[in-house]
C-alpha cells in the first residue's frame, strides 16, 4: 500500500504521485528544508490521514441512509393523510349524507349564524337611536335650584314633558336657556307658563355633612319578635238541606198512599213543582187536597187520569188551599197523577200538606121539577186572574212595614201602587223579589215632593231583575211606590212580591262634591274628603263609573271618611260632571254628584301656533309663582366606535 501511495526520487529526478494529481516538474532540492526520512519505520504514520477521510465518508453514508428512509416514510404518510382529509372534507360538504345525530347540530349552528348576522345589521340602527338618559336627566335636574321646583316628568319616545313651578317668569326663562345651552336636546319648547295663587316652595337643599371629631355609636335596637296571629282553621259546616224530603219531583213523581198521614212539601227553589201519583180502584171516589199553607203559598192542583184532567185553584172562598174530587172508571183500576204548583211565593219556608183520602159520595136529593117547567141554567163563574189587591192602578193599597204582598201584572197594561206609612227621621226600603219568568220590575217611590227610582238593583249579568229603593222620611206621611213591568208581559202568572222594611241608613257630608277649577295640563286638584255617618255601624261600599274619579279606599264601616281624587291627565278644558255611589244594607244605594272644571291654558307671554311659543318670545315678566310645562326632544348620544 505504501508503494501505491507515494514514490519519492531524489538526486534531481522527477517526482510522481499516484493520486488524482500528477506533475512532471523537477523538484527543487531547496524545497525541502529538512531531509525527508523514509523508512519502513517512519512511513506508516503518513497513511493515517487518507484513512480518516474515508472513515468520515463512510459515516456520512451510514447517517444518510436512515435519514433518507425516514423522509420517504414521512412522504408516504403525508400522501395518505391528504387522501383521508379529502374524503372527510367531501363528507362534511355533503350535509344530507351526515349522520342523523350530527344534522341537528348543523341546523342549530346555521340558525345561530343567521341570528348573529341579523343582530349585526341592527347594531347601527340601535346605536343611532341611542339616548344618553343619564346625561339628559342630569341636565334637567341641574336647574332644580332655589327658584325652580320640578313636579313631574312624562316620557313619550324621545320626548320629555317637564312640569314644575318657578318663583317667577325670569326663572323659567333662565331654566329654558340652560336646557338649550346644554346641547343634550334637539329642541326645547315652553308649552305653558301660568301664574298660581300659592306661595312658591323652594326645594329643600340636601343637608351638608358637618365633620365631627367624635363618633357616637348608637346601638342597634333589639329586635322585638312580632306575634303573628294564627288564623284558626275554619270548621266545615255542612250545607243545610232547604228542599223537602221528596225532591226532586218536578218531573219524577213520588208515590202517595191513600189515607196515609199527609205529606209535607215546600215550594223551593223558585218555580218548584211537586208531582205525586196513587192507584185508584175501579168505581171508587177520592179527594186530593192541600192544607196548612204557609204565608205566601197559593196552591194549584192538576189531577190527570186516563183522558180526564181536573184542576182547582181555591177550594172555597177565603182560602188559598186546593181540592179535587174524582171517581175512577167503573171497569178497571187506574193510576192517577197529581201536580201541585204555586201561584204565590217561593222559599224554604213555604210549606203545605198534601193528602189523598177515599170518600163515600153522597147521593144528592132529587129536586122535583114541575112538568113543562123550563130548566134552570146556572152560569159558570168567570175566573178572576187579577191579584187580590186590584184595582190599585190609581189608588194605592196600603202595605205595612215588614209585610210582603203577592201581586201580578194582569190585565194588560197593569200598574200596581202601594202606600207605606212612614215616620220622620227613619229610613225605609221598598223592594221587589220572587219575580216570575217574564217579569222585570221598575220601582218609583214618591214622598214629600221627592222621587227615587230604580230598575235593577243588582249588578249586570246577575240575572236579577228585581228593584229596590231606600229613602229617608223627612216628615210623617205616606210614601207611594209605583211598580211597572219593564218586560211588558202580562198574565195571571206574571207574579212578584213587594215588601217594605225599616232599615238603618247612612248620611254623607257634603251631599255634593265640587273639585273647583284647575288649569288644563296642570296639577290635579286637591283631594276632597267625605264624612260618612250611620244610624248604627254600617258596612259601606264605594263604586263609580266616572273615569277621572277614584277613591283611596272603597270599603269601610261607619263612622269613617272617604278621600276622593280627580285625575285630569288627558282631559281638555270644560266642565265635567260625574257621580259615585255608596251601597249598604244589601240593596240600599245613595248617589252623590261630583263636578270638576278645567280652564284653558292662559299665559302672560305672547303665543304663536296655539299653545306653543318660542323661548325668545318671553316678555311681560311677573314676579310671582308660576307653573310651567316644557317639552324637550332628546337627541341621540354619539356612537363610540
Amino acid at each position: 500500500m505504501m508503494k501505491r501511495l507515494a514514490t519519492a526520487v531524489f538526486h534531481g529526478q522527477t517526482a510522481k504521485w499516484s493520486g488524482d494529481v500528477q506533475t512532471d516538474s523537477p523538484v527543487d532540492p531547496d524545497d525541502f528544508a529538512e531531509p525527508l526520512l523514509f523508512s519502513p519505520v517512519n512511513a506508516e504514520p503518513k497513511s493515517v490521514v487518507p484513512m480518516l477521510l474515508w472513515l468520515g465518508v463512510l459515516a456520512l453514508v451510514i447517517l444518510f441512509v436512515p435519514l433518507y428512509l425516514t423522509a420517504r416514510s414521512l412522504a408516504d404518510d403525508v400522501v395518505e393523510l391528504e387522501t383521508e382529509l379529502f374524503v372527510q372534507q367531501t363528507a362534511v360538504a355533503a350535509a344530507p349524507n351526515l349522520p342523523l345525530e350530527d344534522t341537528p347540530l348543523l341546523v342549530t349552528l346555521t340558525a345561530v349564524h343567521n341570528q348573529s348576522a341579523q343582530i349585526d345589521a341592527l347594531v347601527p340602527t340601535l346605536a343611532a337611536e341611542n339616548v344618553d338618559w343619564l346625561a339628559a336627566l342630569s341636565v334637567i335636574n341641574d336647574g332644580n335650584s332655589s327658584e325652580i321646583r320640578l313636579t313631574g316628568l312624562e316620557q313619550s319616545g324621545s320626548q320629555l314633558l317637564i312640569r314644575g313651578q318657578a318663583a317667577s317668569d325670569e326663572a323659567v326663562a333662565a331654566y329654558t336657556q340652560m336646557l338649550e345651552a346644554s346641547g343634550r336636546f334637539a329642541a326645547v319648547e315652553v308649552q305653558s307658563v301660568v301664574p298660581v295663587a300659592v306661595p312658591f316652595m323652594s326645594p329643600t337643599p340636601a343637608p351638608t355633612a358637618t365633620p365631627t371629631t367624635a363618633v357616637t355609636i348608637t346601638p342597634a335596637p333589639t329586635a322585638v319578635p312580632t306575634m303573628i296571629p294564627v288564623t284558626p282553621k275554619p270548621t266545615w259546616t255542612p250545607t243545610p238541606k232547604l228542599t223537602d224530603d221528596f225532591e226532586w219531583d218536578d218531573n219524577h213523581a213520588n208515590p202517595i198512599f191513600v189515607g196515609a198521614f199527609p205529606q209535607a212539601h215546600n215550594f223551593y227553589p223558585n218555580f218548584d213543582i211537586d208531582c205525586v201519583f196513587f192507584l185508584a180502584k175501579a168505581g171508587r171516589t177520592y179527594e186530593v187536597s192541600t192544607d196548612l199553607l204557609a204565608a205566601g203559598v197559593d196552591t194549584f192542583l192538576t189531577v190527570t187520569y186516563g183522558d180526564v184532567s181536573l184542576t182547582n185553584d181555591d177550594a172555597e172562598l177565603g182560602t188559598l188551599s186546593s181540592r179535587v174530587t174524582l171517581q175512577a172508571l167503573p171497569d178497571s183500576d187506574i193510576e192517577v197523577s197529581v201536580q201541585i204548583s204555586n201561584r204565590g211565593v217561593y222559599g224554604p219556608d213555604k210549606w203545605y200538606d198534601l193528602q189523598v183520602v177515599e170518600i163515600v159520595p153522597t147521593t144528592p136529593t132529587p129536586t122535583v121539577t114541575p112538568t113543562h117547567a123550563p130548566p134552570t141554567l146556572t152560569p159558570s163563574p168567570t175566573a178572576d186572574l187579577r191579584d187580590i189587591f186590584e184595582p190599585n192602578d190609581v189608588d194605592p193599597n196600603p202595605i205595612a212595614v215588614g209585610e210582603a204582598q203577592i201581586h201580578n201584572f194582569y190585565p194588560t197594561g197593569d200598574v200596581d201602587k202601594v202606600g207605606l206609612l212612614v215616620k220622620i227621621g227613619r229610613f225605609y226600603q221598598i223592594v221587589t223579589s220572587q219575580l216570575a219568568v217574564g217579569v222585570d220590575t221598575a220601582l218609583t217611590v214618591t214622598y214629600n215632593d221627592q222621587t227615587w227610582q230604580n230598575d235593577d238593583y243588582d249588578l249586570p249579568g246577575s240575572s236579577n231583575l228585581a228593584s229596590s229603593v231606600c229613602f229617608p222620611a223627612q216628615a210623617d206621611g205616606t210614601a207611594v211606590a209605583t211598580i211597572t213591568n219593564v218586560g211588558q208581559q202580562f198574565g195571571g202568572n206574571k207574579t212578584y212580591v213587594v215588601s217594605a222594611w225599616e232599615v238603618p241608613f247612612l248620611t254623607v257630608q257634603p251631599e255634593t262634591i265640587d273639585f273647583g277649577a284647575v288649569t288644563e295640563g296642570g296639577s290635579n286638584p286637591p283631594a276632597q274628603t267625605v264624612q260618612i255617618e250611620g244610624t248604627e255601624p254600617l258596612a259601606w261600599q264605594f263604586s263609580t263609573e266616572t273615569p277621572w274619579l277614584s277613591a283611596v279606599v272603597i270599603t269601610g264601616t261607619t263612622p269613617s271618611t272617604l278621600s276622593l281624587t280627580a285625575n285630569i291627565v288627558g282631559l281638555e278644558s270644560g266642565v265635567y260632571e260625574g257621580e259615585f255611589t255608596l251601597g249598604w244594607a244589601g240593596s240600599c244605594r245613595q248617589t252623590i254628584p261630583v263636578s270638576l272644571k278645567i280652564e284653558p291654558v292662559s299665559s302672560s307671554f305672547p303665543a304663536e301656533n296655539g299653545r306653543f311659543f318660542s323661548v325668545a318670545k318671553f316678555a311681560y315678566r311677573q314676579d310671582e309663582t308660576v307653573e310651567f310645562v316644557i317639552l324637550v326632544t332628546l337627541q341621540p348620544a354619539p356612537v363610540v366606535p
